[in-house]
């Protein structure tokens, strides 16, 4: 019994503790803090990058999740890039295009839009922006990345979406992304709007400044 009762009170104490963070993330969230919105979408993607395809995702899809990053944040919305390619496969001893840079970035923009508004720990973005890229040949033929998608998903119109029984092109037209499609099917780069927010801080930098907060509200 003693046993027992000990191996509760740890649980039980580990379960509030737990309770209690979460609360204050939240907190900071409504308080308009920047940088806990940031470090929460940051430690999602770290945990995205680690892990496996979930089932049912395709392994190049996952591999455009893992490559995403946060390129600007506000209170509530924030903007992730990420890069998409053409995908190709052997049939009759020829390298054959499955899918374009283009579909595949089509894709990899609602699949990110999904998971940032939906599988975000403790965080309930207003809006999420999207921007894919692609890789160009330059002027002088060294490759370069170039955007082919933009697309921001605004709350309500996310919420009211059965995510689903859509096509990724689909979800991609209810919110108006801008994206063009050549004659044979490949991106066409495009100009991107500016970016609303700020880019985020380095976690350090934050976690810092925060503790060096808490400590002057205790004196």
């Amino acid at each position: 019994m003693v046993v027992t009762l000990a191996i509760f009170l740890v649980v039980g104490w580990a379960v509030s503790a737990e309770m209690f963070q979460h609360r204050s993330w939240r907190k900071r969230v409504e308080s308009g803090d920047l940088d806990i919105v940031a470090a929460l979408i940051e430690e999602a993607l770290a945990t995205w990058r680690k892990g496996r395809p979930p089932r049912g995702t395709p392994a190049s899809l996952w591999a455009g999740i893992q490559e995403a990053q946060l390129i600007a944040v506000e209170q509530h919305g924030a903007t992730v890039s990420s890069s998409a390619e053409a995908e190709f496969r052997t049939e009759g001893g020829q390298r054959v295009q499955v899918a374009s840079a283009l579909d595949s970035g089509i894709a990899l923009a609602s699949k990110l839009l999904d998971m940032i508004l939906y599988d975000v720990p403790n965080l309930r973005l207003g809006y999420v922006r999207t921007d894919i890229y692609s890789t160009f040949a330059g002027a002088d033929g060294t490759p370069e990345q170039r955007p082919i998608i933009t697309v921001t998903a605004g709350r309500s119109t996310a919420d009211s979406l059965d995510w689903e029984a859509l096509t990724p092109e689909e979800v991609l037209g209810r919110f108006g992304a801008t994206y063009e499609r050549a004659a044979a099917g490949q991106p066409v780069p495009i100009e991107l709007p500016p970016l609303e927010g700020q880019p985020p801080r380095p976690t350090e930098e934050a976690a810092a400044e925060f503790a060096a907060r808490q400590e002057r509200g205790k004196e």
